[in-house]
């Protein structure tokens, strides 16, 4: 290794030397050199312009990203799509598989450990079990500071979509140099640098009870060499549940899968057994064939999934800040100021518990003759039952802040010095009501609180038990420092050498505490907190070695002061054989490295009543088991190391035919040491991990996993381990590899005709190879559950003032898993259409000048998701909001 850092340093501290040779050569020659430039189109102003811009999978102005794909959305696109948010905006990207005909917000149901929606290029696993992410987030093209209680990332809504001005998707692993995280590539959402004027947006949502709103300006003015602006975005969004939307039902399914019944047994009526023991002289038992031995069914069950959110009551506020000033004719100042906050409110059924009181046996219970009978109940109840019982609502809160300068400077002779700097700071809340298992337990005891009539119960005891709640506070901070040199080296035949070089620091910080606590209690505890400094060298060349062959070779080393050092290099090359035919291919090596809040090493212990039927049973293990309660251990557990990936991919685009454009890019990633936990609700991660997941665990068992987190012993040292069906041991851990590969695929045509510009486009991804292994076993994870082909297409039309557009969604059909889903073989596709109408009025002197009017309909025939029938989980593959209105407008003065 020692070798390697030495190697990685000279390469740098070659391309240095390099680029200093350059420089001082040009200048010994600066008169012969400003005569050749004159007559060289590399120093005419309008390409000088464009070499300002700085493209997403380079570090060199003016280069093109070698060997990669790269998608971009622009500010039309934007618009069209009608999006009301950026990941909802990101849902239009085939690659983007977790948004695509998808939720473009986390799952409600894991809201309580996930707080920061994440994109997921190339479907990676572990997206929602690691802390970070394996998609690299930028704005205008640097690290942001990470949100989350139990992650650490940054979410795209926190960007004012006023301030975009185009997004850049890089569908290769980029830690040659970025870093880490990009393993399934770079997406970069680029902010406007100037603006003047004033722009005001808004637009409503309708739809089947449903509605939305949002809000904006942008605001700028310009003076000498200098411009400020301000982008503001409000949007709030009401709270659908799971009664409003049929497809969302969830229950117990019949043996043919025709009827859906209700499964929830925590219900404002109780509901569950009462269990008759006999006594035999030696002891009790429950055999049906002793006499008198009955199993009374108490109640029936309700629908407490019914109540709960599909999609939470939002609000969130952000705001963009920008400056930027030519201080001379070689240098220039930049800074972006950034502010965003949210709240987030989850519907649920009003809280309830489950009991079971232990058999005679574990009571120490002697019978007073053979033949005598004794009588135990097992329950679920709400303590809605109760009139002191006050309902509240899990929250999430989330607030960041930074500041963003930069200082560019003119060297001379093609190169440029930028220096950046980033300071951020986040803080963010989770709140998640429960009861005090302990509290209960001892009212139970005390006779204060019978299950079956909780309506009886004292109002303190009501309180004393519901005031509590799973809580967790995050603070942290990013500063990061960066520079970067790039320019022209030496000219070769075919062209200009270029070069960048760059080093960078950052220093991540996170405070972190949480817990299961009586309201108000997390306010009084100390943070734990865990620091981290990266020090990076990174180097970048492209190389015209024939007129239409360009390559390019760069590297970044990276020294962690936490678990050690990484070296990423990266190798692209593009050829063009004819005029409008490119080939191009990329290999390189990524990494996603533990973050710190991974590096606090905390685990915590979660109680989750009546949730054992939606963890899938391969072996039968719950078979007509009573016991239907979870247990979760989340967190860290143990060292960690990064996940390592090799990436490579092969592709080509042709536009050789007029207004005709397609292409095709194949992906190979080889993913190591992954970063994850396990996925409770599929049945081959269950097979896989049989240490994960302790089916009917015995008492020394529960209490043995019980003491490894940092909560489990002080709040549930008293619950009887006979109500737990299964353990789950979520902690995030290196556990296991991937191999993925499929091919992306687009074609457009445009066409003028008498009536107005038609487009027609049509993009996707098709997944080949998902093979996950753990414990010495490989499954194909593309056999059963997921589909494995995501297309979007469009037919678009434009005329004067007048646009609109058809746009289709469809995600294909898949197997459905024998083990987990009720008389299922096959799941169907997923089509959405979507409709757009825009206009955008004449210049004139009235209020319409300036003023642009747009209709979107999401979802115009209204389809629901395709069924899918599993046992107490979702019964439904993919997301829609249903059909939604969408008015929207802009104004600009």
């Amino acid at each position: 290794m020692k070798k390697l850092k030495y190697a990685v340093f000279l390469s740098g501290a070659s391309l240095i030397a390099l680029a200093a040779g350059g420089i001082a050569n040009a200048q010994e020659s600066q008169d012969t050199q400003a005569q050749e430039a004159e007559a060289d189109v590399t120093t005419n102003e309008e390409q000088r312009k464009l070499e300002t811009v700085t493209v997403t999978g380079t570090l060199i102005r003016g280069a093109e990203a070698v060997g990669s794909q790269t998608i971009q959305l622009d500010e039309d696109a934007i618009t069209v799509s009608g999006a009301s948010t950026t990941n909802e905006l990101l849902g239009e990207l085939p690659q983007v598989a977790n948004f695509f005909n998808q939720r473009f917000d986390n799952d409600p149901r894991v809201a309580d450990r996930l707080q920061v929606t994440r994109p997921n290029l190339r479907n990676l696993p572990g997206v929602l079990s690691a802390t970070g992410s394996t998609t690299l987030l930028l704005v205008a093209g640097h690290r942001v500071t990470p949100m989350g209680v139990d992650q650490a990332s940054f979410d795209p809504d926190f960007i004012p979509p006023g301030a975009i001005q185009r997004i850049e998707v890089v569908t290769d692993g980029g830690s040659s140099l970025y870093g880490a995280d990009a393993v399934g590539g770079v997406i970069n959402f680029i902010t406007k640098d100037e603006y003047d004027g004033i722009e005001i947006d808004g637009g409503i949502e309708i739809g089947d009870d449903y509605s939305a709103w949002n809000a904006g300006f942008t605001a700028g003015t310009s003076w000498d060499r200098g411009n400020a602006y301000i982008s503001y975005a409000a949007y709030q969004r009401d709270d659908l549940v799971g009664y409003d939307r049929d497809f969302a039902a969830q229950g117990q399914w019949n043996a043919d899968g025709t009827v859906l019944t209700p499964a929830g047994t925590q219900c404002i009526e109780p509901v569950g057994s009462l269990q008759t023991w006999f006594w035999f002289g030696a002891g009790w038992t429950n055999n049906p064939a002793a006499p008198g031995v009955t199993t009374t069914p108490v109640g029936e069950p309700c629908d407490t999934d019914a109540g709960r959110s599909l999609i939470p009551e939002l609000d969130r506020q952000t705001v963009l800040f920008g400056v930027s000033q030519e201080i001379a004719d070689n240098i220039s100042f930049k800074m972006k100021a950034h502010y965003g906050e949210s709240t987030t409110k989850y519907s649920m059924y009003p809280l309830g518990d489950t009991f079971s009181e232990p058999s005679p046996n574990e009571q120490g219970i002697v019978g007073s003759a053979i033949g005598q009978l004794y009588e135990t109940a097992a329950v679920g109840f709400s303590y809605g039952a109760n009139s002191a019982y006050v309902k509240r609502q899990q929250e999430v809160e989330l607030e960041t802040y930074s500041i963003s300068p930069e200082l560019t400077f003119d060297l001379g002779n093609s190169w440029r010095l930028v220096t950046l700097a980033h300071v951020g700071h986040s803080e963010s809340k989770r709140a998640r009501p429960l009861s005090d298992r302990v509290a209960l337990l001892s009212a139970i005891n005390s006779g204060a609180l019978d299950p079956t009539n909780v309506a009886a119960a004292d109002a303190s005891v009501i309180t004393a038990i519901t005031d509590f709640e799973a809580a967790g506070e995050a603070i942290q901070e990013l500063v990061s420092l960066r520079a970067i040199a790039d320019g022209e080296v030496f000219k070769l035949p075919a062209g200009m050498v270029r070069a960048a070089v760059g080093v960078e620091f950052n220093y991540d910080n996170a405070e972190l505490r949480e817990g299961n606590f009586a309201r108000g209690v997390l306010e009084t505890q100390p943070f734990d907190e865990e620091s981290r400094g990266v020090k990076s060298v990174f180097g970048e060349l492209s190389i015209p070695v024939l007129s239409n062959l360009d390559f390019s070779v760069s590297g970044r080393y990276d020294e962690y002061s936490d678990f050690g050092d990484t070296f990423n290099p990266n190798i692209g090359v593009d050829y063009t054989p004819i005029e409008g035919m490119k080939f191009y291919a990329k290999w390189g090596e990524s990494f996603n490295a533990p973050t710190v809040i991974d590096s606090l090493g905390t685990a915590n212990a979660r109680f989750i009543a009546d949730a054992a039927a939606g963890v899938p049973d391969p072996n039968g293990e719950l078979v007509g088991a009573s016991n239907n309660d979870v247990l979760l251990l989340e967190g860290t557990g143990g060292d960690l190391a990064p996940q390592t990936a090799e990436n490579w991919s092969i592709g080509f685009d042709n536009d050789m035919i007029k207004n005709f454009s397609f292409g095709v890019n194949y992906y190979d990633i080889d993913f190591q040491n992954l970063l994850s936990s396990v996925d409770p609700t599929l049945a081959s991660v269950v097979l896989l991990n049989p240490d994960k997941f302790v089916f009917n665990p015995t008492q020394a068992e529960y209490d043995a996993l019980l003491a490894q987190t940092i909560n489990g012993v002080e709040q549930f040292g008293n619950i009887n381990a006979a109500d737990v069906g299964v353990i789950i041991d979520r902690r995030v851990a290196n556990i296991g590899s991937a191999h993925l590969t499929g091919f992306d695929f687009y074609a457009n045509y445009v066409h003028d005709t008498d009536i107005g510009e038609i487009n027609v486009g049509v993009s996707g991804n098709k997944q080949l190879v998902f093979d996950l292994t753990d414990n010495g076993n490989t499954v194909d994870n593309l056999r059963y559950d997921i589909p494995d082909l995501y297309v979007g297409g469009h037919v678009g039309w434009r005329n004067g003032p007048m646009q609109a557009k058809v746009s289709l969604k469809y995600s294909g059909s898949f197997d459905a898993d024998p083990t987990t889903a009720v008389n299922q073989s096959t799941v169907d596709s997923f089509v959405v259409t979507d409709l757009f109408f825009g206009y955008q009025f004449a210049e004139s002197s009235n209020f319409s000048n300036g003023l642009s009017l747009r209709l979107n309909i999401d979802n115009v025939f209204d389809e629901d998701p395709p069924v899918f029938r599993q046992q107490r989980n979702l019964n439904y593959s993919g997301f829609t909001l249903g059909r939604v209105f969408k008015l929207s407008f802009t104004k600009a003065f």
